[in-house]
């Protein structure tokens, strides 16, 4: 098999619309990681998390003739999980959006944490999850996107089929609801 690593992502789903099978693995592998981790953070559960994954490659196979080339591969590969995510929320309603020990995982520490340092962040780790597993499924949404995949503005308004002021916005009272939930908390458990 030729070596297709260098080709952009829209030249390579380009070739995958036009039936060229092989493609599909190189972004396969290419968005193994980011994507499944959005999946993963926004399902709460990794099996299904792998299943959804596995669903939305299946889905751009049988979707690939609906390609327009060059549109941004990314934000239409998102676009398409995050359709999927939204049927699992509205069949499972609320969920985890990430394992605390994810969260503290990434979280920057010091070299040496003390038992306390670690408690602290666990215990902040765990109001976090909680905090964003109770906004609304399209804040939710913003929230990950923007937060944990580094996605722009305006990636996420072609992905959600917002425009950029409509996720902006969602994006403010996602914060602001964050905020309303964290503030008694913190203060109450001295975090």
């Amino acid at each position: 098999m030729k070596n297709h690593s260098n080709a952009s992502d829209e030249r390579l789903m380009g070739n995958v619309a036009d039936g060229e099978r092989e493609h599909l693995e190189t972004l396969v592998r290419r968005y193994a990681s980011p994507l499944l981790t959005y999946i993963e953070r926004m399902v709460g559960n990794r099996h299904q998390a792998e299943e959804l994954f596995q669903d939305v490659f299946l889905a751009v196979w049988v979707k690939r003739k609906t390609y327009q080339f060059p549109r941004p591969f990314r934000a239409w590969l998102f676009g398409i999980a995050t359709n999927r995510c939204r049927e699992v929320f509205r069949r499972a309603g609320p969920i985890d959006v990430l394992p605390p020990h994810e969260l503290i995982a990434a979280a920057p520490v010091s070299a040496d944490p003390t038992p306390a340092d670690t408690a602290v962040a666990t215990e902040t780790a765990e109001l976090v999850v909680a905090a964003v597993a109770q906004l609304p499924a399209q804040q939710r949404t913003v929230v990950v996107l923007r937060n944990w995949n580094g996605l722009s503005y305006a990636e996420i308004a072609e992905i959600t089929g917002r425009t950029t002021a409509t996720v902006r916005s969602h994006m403010h009272h996602a914060l602001a609801g964050i905020r309303r939930y964290l503030e008694p908390r913190m203060k109450s458990s001295d975090v």
